[in-house]
């Protein structure tokens, strides 16, 4: 609620509601771009708007997502924030799902030192752009349902979204097997982050 009422301020013109996602009521297919920083975690949300696709409600982050690509138009543009686990988790149900209705341009992994200082969290941090299809379109781009692995610190065979193994320069640092604030071994991209090194991994995006 502070925040909410520190950008009503800094926004007056802008129309900014502090709910749930769930609770705003939004057209579909109006957005022109959806972006944000999505809040992650193992808990679910309650929308009667996809009790015919109940997994997509599952988790917040995934549901961040689908009910993102549902308010932008078709050719809109969705980009989040979220943790490596949307992409990287052995379960690709949630991938096929967001893949039947956007094509992926591309992806940013930052290390899992991105937001220590502002945030004080140590997770491995993922930057997705999506672009929402006309229905009946067929899929193009890139692909990103499977897991291939790559070859990590140390030698280790570490398992990530196939995007990443075929373009390693997207992700600004290295994998590794290392112990996070929730489990030990957890594949984790190490490094620091630069502004030319970030600034390089925008440029390689599509332009469109």
């Amino acid at each position: 609620p502070i925040t909410g009422r520190i950008a009503a301020l800094l926004y007056p013109e802008a129309n900014i509601t502090v709910a749930g996602f769930e609770a705003v009521r939004l057209p579909t297919d109006f957005f022109d771009a959806a972006i944000g920083n999505v809040p992650f975690g193992n808990y679910g949300v309650h929308d009667p708007r996809y009790r015919k696709t109940p997994f997509v409600t599952r988790s917040i982050h995934d549901y961040f997502f689908a009910r993102a690509l549902d308010v932008v138009r078709p050719g809109g543009i969705v980009a989040f924030v979220t943790s490596s686990y949307t992409l990287d988790k052995v379960d690709s149900g949630m991938r096929r799902y967001l893949a039947d209705r956007a094509n992926l341009l591309g992806a940013i992994r930052l290390p899992n030192t991105a937001f220590k200082g502002n945030a004080g969290t140590e997770v491995t941090t993922d930057v997705i752009f999506l672009q929402k299809r006309p229905p009946q379109t067929p899929a193009t781009g890139e692909t990103w349902q499977a897991l291939d692995p790559v070859t990590g610190k140390n030698g280790a065979e570490i398992p990530v979204n196939e995007y990443f193994a075929r373009h390693p320069e997207m992700m600004l640092g290295q994998m590794a097997l290392e112990g996070t604030m929730y489990r030990d071994n957890t594949p984790t991209l190490v490094g620091t982050v630069t502004p030319e090194a970030l600034e390089a991994a925008v440029a390689r995006l599509p332009e469109n």
